[in-house]
């Protein structure tokens, strides 16, 4: 039985179903890619906080459109490439183009989203007060929040894409 706090996720789990099974498709994912796909699009758009899903999107797309161009090139440069040029992209290379932005997430979670799980276990590692998020309340990027801490967080999202 679930509490009656608990928001069941579901847009994020249609987003990630979505867009992993679009790369599954393409065969710009393994199927072990799809799975590390699905589960990190589900956290990084579970958040109420908008800007780790719209990053990931924007990721997810730029570097599907990046792939499709650099095909010839990508297959001279890539051991063991898939010689469809599709890309194929394992779960070891999705969480490790994903990996800052998803802890980021987690500890942002953590850290300012009641009822987050293990919540007070990350504020007590980073010695961190907790601020509930509220929407209208405080700005992620207000660099008085946490001493900087949110707007930190939220940079390593954003530098996943832009370092693309």
């Amino acid at each position: 039985m679930l509490h009656s706090d608990y928001n069941f996720p579901l847009i994020p789990i249609l987003l990630g179903t979505a867009l992993s099974v679009n790369g599954l498709r393409r065969r710009s994912l393994s199927p072990s890619g799809a799975a590390a796909a699905f589960l990190t699009g589900v956290v990084m758009l579970s958040l109420p906080l908008r800007t780790p899903g719209i990053s990931l999107i924007v990721f997810y797309l730029i570097g599907s459109w990046a792939t499709r161009a650099g095909r010839r090139r990508k297959v001279t440069l890539e051991d063991g490439h898939d010689s469809t040029g599709a890309g194929y992209r394992s779960a070891s290379q999705v969480f490790s183009n994903s990996a800052s932005a998803l802890v980021a997430t987690i500890v942002w979670g953590a850290l300012y989203i009641p009822g987050f799980p293990e919540a007070r276990i990350v504020s007590n590692m980073l010695g961190v007060k907790r601020v509930p998020y509220a929407q209208n309340a405080w700005c992620p990027l207000d660099s008085r929040v946490s001493g900087g801490l949110s707007r930190s967080l939220l940079f390593i999202v954003l530098g996943c894409v832009l370092l693309l």
